[in-house]
């Protein structure tokens, strides 16, 4: 009975080499249909990204500043697509098996990663060119609107100062209907002219003062959305020129075989 006891707990401590075997090569089995599952992922986003950047440049029209700028923008916003679709598709595990024929879609993938950074490269400083360029343009608009606010308040300053009483009356008319303006003051001609005066400078001044702090704030947003998408280009080209560097395997795999 003793001996029948030891014998059995030796049979139960005894490891099955076996049992180990097999789950070994069941567990096996599931990683490689998990890379699988992970690299046709990758294949999906990078296609869905390509497609999304393809009509991007097709519909944009890059002579237009402000479309080549805000086009640029896009692709360096939207470069998350192209690093996890060749995250994924990289993504291999120490025993992999690469079959022919991905073998050399991998290597057309690495050298197009090459491409890609280059490309992001050279965005910096379309970015940087066309953020100038608007900025330019902001301030244009800014002396123009600044211009012809003044001119147009010199002019009805000339009216004004040479209207006579019955021309007064209109002109204060059209200064109503134009201007939100407080009570129209009343008093001699004169009196009259030097309050109408006076209104005109102050709300000059408030103009002026709404366009200078617009044209700040323009000049502020686009100073910081210009420095991101210039940060974001050189980043995302330095990722994919070491993307392309760390995937030398996939480039000599298909010179071996």
């Amino acid at each position: 009975m003793l001996k029948y006891s030891l014998r059995r707990l030796r049979k139960n401590f005894r490891p099955n080499t076996e049992t180990t075997l097999k789950h070994r090569r069941i567990n096996t089995k599931i990683e490689e249909k998990s890379t699988n599952i992970i690299n046709l992922v990758g294949y999906i986003i990078l296609l869905m990204a390509t497609l999304d950047y393809s009509f991007l440049l097709i519909s944009s029209q890059l002579s237009d500043p402000t479309l080549a700028y805000n086009t640029a923008g896009k692709l360096v916003e939207n470069v998350w697509g192209f690093l996890l679709g060749l995250s994924f598709i990289f993504y291999r595990r120490d025993g992999d098996i690469v079959k022919s024929k991905e073998s050399w879609l991998l290597k057309t993938i690495s050298w197009l990663v090459l491409l890609l950074g280059i490309s992001y490269f050279s965005i910096a400083p379309v970015i940087v060119g066309n953020g100038f360029r608007l900025y330019r343009n902001t301030q244009a608009q800014a002396i123009a609107q600044l211009d012809l606010q003044k001119t147009q308040v010199e002019q009805y300053t000339q009216q004004l100062q040479s209207a006579s009483t019955e021309q007064l009356g209109s002109l204060l008319q059209k200064y109503s209907s134009e201007q939100t303006t407080a009570q129209i003051p009343a008093g001699s001609t004169e009196k009259i002219k030097s309050d109408l005066l006076a209104q005109v400078e102050q709300q000059q001044l408030l103009a002026q003062e709404e366009i200078t702090t617009k044209f700040g704030q323009q000049k502020q947003e686009l100073l910081k959305t210009t420095l991101k998408w210039f940060i974001g280009a050189i980043a995302s080209g330095t990722c994919f020129i070491l993307i392309w560097r760390y995937t030398k395997w996939a480039r000599t795999r298909t010179n071996n075989q």
